[in-house]
C-alpha cells in the first residue's frame, strides 16, 4: 500500500510531540456530514455521507481518533454502499489559543464496498489511508465543532482516490487546567551590620527642685433652678364679674411666671357661683367670671390657645353654705396650672374674699 506507506515519516516526526504536556487534553465524541467526491466515469460522482467520530488529545499537539463514514458511490450501477472505518492519528504543530485547534489527520483503516451488480449483495472491504485538515472550535464548557476536509486512497486492483468534505459538531469531557507553576521562593537576604563601638555613658545630675502642690479645682455643684408657680383663687362681689385690683394684680403676677417656664403647660380657669338667685343666671354669671380672668391672662401675653375656660356654676362649693361668708367664699374663680415638668412647684395663692 503505497499510499499509507508514505505518511509514516510524518507518523514518526510527529511522536516527538508527546513529550509535550500543556495538559489541554479532552476526549470527544462527535457526529458529521458532508459530501464525497469519488470522481468515477458516471457523472454521479457526489454523494451525501454522514459519519460519527470518538476520539481523545493526549496533550495539546497529539491525539487519536476512530471514525466512520457512509456514503454511496457510482461504480457505472447504481446505489453501491460504501463505509469507512479510520483510526487516525491528529496532530496539532501549533501554538493556538485555547478555543481553536487545528490538526493534521493521518489515517489507516479499510473501506467496505457493496456491490449489488452481482445480484447477490456481497461486499468487498479495502485497505484505506487517509489524509486530511481540519479545524476544531471549543464552544463553552462541553461543546465543539468542526471542519475538515479529507482525502482517501483506497487500495484495490486499480488505486482509487475520494475526496470528503465534512462538517460535525460534538461533546467533549476531560478538559484539565494549565497546572500553576511552581513557586520558587526567593534565596533568604543575609543582612550584616558592623556597629561602631559606643563611648561610654555619661553621668549627668541634674538637681531640680520639688514641684509645686497641685491644686485641683472643684467645681461648685449646679442646682437646677425651681420655677414657683402660683394658682390663684379669686373672690368677687355678690353678682358680679368685675376684677378687684388685688385680683388683677394676681393675675398678672400668675402670667409672669408662667412665661419663665419653658416647658409645655395649659392654664385652666374656672369660674364659680354661690346659691343664691337662678340656676341659669348663675351658670352665665361663672362663665363671664372665667371669661374676665382669661381676658386679663391673654392681655399679659399668655397664648388664648393655652388658657381653657369654663363656668361651673354652684356645682363645686368649697364649704357649705350657712352664713353670707360661706357664700362669699365659694365666688371665685380658680387658676389651675398643669405642665410635666419636674422643676416646676406650685403653690396656691388666694385673694381677700369679697364680704
Amino acid at each position: 500500500m503505497r499510499f499509507p506507506l508514505a505518511c509514516l515519516p510524518l507518523v514518526l516526526v510527529s511522536g516527538s510531540l508527546l513529550a509535550a504536556d500543556d495538559r489541554s487534553d479532552f476526549q470527544w465524541i462527535q457526529v458529521q456530514g458532508g459530501i464525497t467526491d469519488h470522481r468515477t466515469k458516471n457523472p454521479d460522482h457526489q454523494q451525501p455521507a454522514f459519519g460519527f467520530g470518538v476520539g481523545s488529545w493526549v496533550n495539546g499537539h497529539v491525539g487519536f481518533e476512530a471514525s466512520g463514514l457512509f456514503t454511496h458511490v457510482n461504480y457505472g450501477y447504481p446505489s453501491s454502499r460504501e463505509a469507512h472505518a479510520t483510526a487516525s492519528l491528529l496532530i496539532n504543530p501549533f501554538r493556538t489559543p485555547s478555543t481553536v485547534r487545528p490538526f493534521l489527520r493521518l489515517g489507516v483503516g479499510g473501506t467496505a464496498i457493496g456491490e449489488p451488480i452481482s445480484g447477490t449483495g456481497s461486499t468487498t472491504t479495502r485497505l484505506s489511508g487517509t489524509v486530511g485538515l481540519g479545524l476544531q472550535l471549543l464552544m463553552g464548557d462541553r461543546g465543539f465543532a468542526s471542519l475538515e476536509g479529507r482525502l482517501v486512497q483506497i487500495e484495490s486492483q486499480v488505486s482509487r482516490k475520494e475526496g470528503q468534505a465534512l462538517a460535525g459538531i460534538g461533546m467533549r469531557w476531560g478538559n484539565r487546567k494549565p497546572a500553576p507553576a511552581a513557586y520558587v521562593p526567593p534565596p533568604p537576604v543575609v543582612e550584616v551590620r558592623v556597629e561602631a563601638p559606643q563611648p561610654p555613658p555619661q553621668v549627668i545630675v541634674v538637681t531640680t527642685p520639688p514641684p509645686p502642690p497641685e491644686v485641683i479645682y472643684v467645681p461648685a455643684p449646679v442646682v437646677p433652678r425651681k420655677i414657683i408657680l402660683e394658682e390663684a383663687t379669686l373672690h368677687f362681689a355678690n353678682g358680679k364679674a368685675i376684677l378687684s385690683t388685688e385680683g388683677r394684680a394676681a393675675v398678672n403676677t400668675v402670667a409672669a411666671e408662667l412665661k419663665e417656664l419653658k416647658a409645655p403647660f395649659q392654664v385652666v380657669v374656672s369660674g364659680h357661683t354661690s346659691k343664691v338667685g337662678r340656676a341659669a343666671f348663675n351658670l352665665q354669671l361663672s362663665k363671664d367670671r372665667a371669661a374676665a380672668v382669661a381676658k386679663v391672662l391673654v392681655e399679659a401675653g399668655i397664648p388664648a390657645a393655652d388658657i381653657q375656660s369654663e363656668g361651673l356654676s354652684f356645682t363645686q362649693p368649697r364649704v357649705k353654705e350657712r352664713t353670707k361668708t360661706d357664700q362669699a367664699i365659694n365666688r371665685r374663680v380658680e387658676i389651675d396650672i398643669k405642665t410635666r415638668s419636674e422643676d416646676v412647684e406650685i403653690r396656691p395663692k388666694e385673694t381677700t374674699v369679697v364680704e
